[in-house]
């Protein structure tokens, strides 16, 4: 009897005791009125088994996502962590400045931080020109090289663009700064195939045309953002 038992489920058993004392009154129709009933305590059965597995499953699925969700929290704060307190504004971003171009290319920016715009153009004759713009008054620039140097302590809107100096040959460091706090830390070298007559006493630029002959100008380097 035991063994009989096990092989069904509480709900199975209650039905066929429910089905043998109803189906007493008709004999004859009571191995098929227990047959149907088994039946549907089955499916009930399997039914009540089955949304637990989906409940169980959804619930397995909600449980990743919000592990998913408060890891991608743990980072991010991480990250925060790691940048000690302070605003990511403070640390430098670094970009790269590369022009390469032939003769009769027109100006092209090569940075904008939303204060400072350098540009670069190289004329029909392959001499390379280099602009700084400020997009703010009272902003300062500074900047030094084999060619010169270029200082102005209140740059203005009304005052740009402002050529960064010769380009024969040139090895140049620009600083910028406005009122609000923005550094701008500039870096390169430039070359072209025409160069400006030299000064009184200057020797003669005679370097050949850049990257032996591939461009007409070049202008490469970095800017540091901060």
């Amino acid at each position: 009897m035991r063994r009989i038992a096990r092989r069904f489920s509480s709900p199975v058993l209650t039905a066929v005791i429910v089905a043998v004392v109803v189906g007493g009154a008709t004999a004859a129709a009571a191995p098929t009125a227990v047959t149907s009933v088994v039946n549907l305590a089955k499916r009930a059965d399997f039914a009540k088994r089955a949304g637990k597995a989906t409940r169980a499953k959804y619930a397995t699925r909600a449980g990743k996502a919000k592990r998913a969700t408060l890891a991608l929290s743990a980072t991010v704060a991480n990250n925060s962590t790691l940048l000690g307190g302070h605003p990511a504004s403070d640390y430098a971003r670094e970009q790269k400045l590369d022009f390469r171009a032939k003769a009769g290319t027109g100006e092209t920016t090569l940075l904008d931080t939303g204060a400072l715009v350098l540009s670069a153009s190289c004329d029909s004759s392959g001499m390379l020109r280099v602009l700084a713009t400020t997009k703010v008054d009272h902003a300062d620039i500074e900047g030094f090289g084999n060619g010169g140097d270029i200082q102005d302590d209140d740059f203005n809107i009304s005052e740009s663009p402002v050529s960064l100096g010769p380009t024969q040959g040139e090895n140049r460091d620009v600083m910028y700064t406005n009122q609000a706090g923005q550094v701008v830390e500039i870096h390169y070298l430039a070359s072209g195939s025409n160069y400006p007559a030299p000064g009184a006493g200057d020797p003669n630029p005679d370097h050949g045309k850049p990257l032996g002959g591939a461009v007409d100008c070049l202008l490469t380097g970095f800017a540091q953002v901060r």
